[in-house]
């Protein structure tokens, strides 16, 4: 079951869909109840096997995450500086760093896109996996 998270995670990384995702991985399963051989036997370990597919430029729901995050910061970075033109100082709002929050928001949205995808399980066709 780790392999299957780990090999679904690898293959959201390379910008593969859920259904893509489901496809190979009921490969791999069919493959193993053919063989009776492990899937990390057959084809190693999940990133090594995930390698082998080209990358694509579907986003994940965890890059979708990363990358709202990451545009709240720019927003906040460009009121920032506008409100500063106009005469506002922020840091009587944020504190003595006002770049702060922006940071906080990238990590934390970076950090939230991670375990988003990593913690999704595997898809399975049977599941009606949408793309």
């Amino acid at each position: 079951m780790k392999y299957e998270r780990d090999l679904a995670f690898n293959l959201r990384i390379r910008g593969f869909s859920e259904r893509e995702i489901a496809e190979a991985l009921e490969d791999v399963r069919s493959h193993e109840a053919a063989t009776g051989v492990p899937a990390r036997e057959e084809f190693g370990t999940a990133a090594e096997y995930a390698q082998q597919f080209p990358k694509k430029n579907h986003w994940s729901r965890g890059k979708v995450v990363g990358a709202v995050a990451a545009l709240l910061a720019l927003a906040y970075v460009v009121a920032s500086v506008l409100l500063m033109f106009v005469g506002v100082d922020i840091r009587t709002y944020v504190g003595p760093v006002s770049l702060m929050p922006a940071l906080a928001l990238v990590l934390t949205g970076t950090l939230i896109g991670f375990f988003v995808d990593y913690l999704r399980p595997a898809p399975r066709l049977t599941q009606g996996v949408r793309a």
